[in-house]
């Protein structure tokens, strides 16, 4: 499988399986995980920015890219499962 998050860059839309713009990434941290078969506890995400007014930031996974057509990460999962999953709006513990 392609290792999509060598394509994820600062500013990038993200958009959801439904249609769901998400928000644009603001940082990529590459965990161990980069170019490995595997999750582990330091999985490579991207931090996503929501909202204007009311900021809100989530931890993706980039295991989560079904694929990157220029500027936007199209996500394999639909809005209300990001929202549902409370790890996704924690800060990874093993990112600095």
């Amino acid at each position: 499988m392609e290792d999509l998050s060598q394509q994820v860059k600062r500013g990038m839309e993200v958009v959801t399986t439904d249609g769901t713009k998400l928000g644009k990434v603001g940082e990529v941290w590459f965990g161990t995980s980069v170019g490995g078969p595997g999750r582990s506890d330091e999985e490579t995400c991207m931090e996503i920015q929501r909202g204007l007014l009311s900021r809100e930031t989530i931890y993706l996974p980039c295991r989560l890219i079904a694929g990157v057509r220029g500027q936007t990460i199209e996500l394999n999962v639909d809005e209300p499962t990001v929202r549902e999953n409370p790890s996704w709006h924690r800060r990874p513990a093993w990112v600095g």
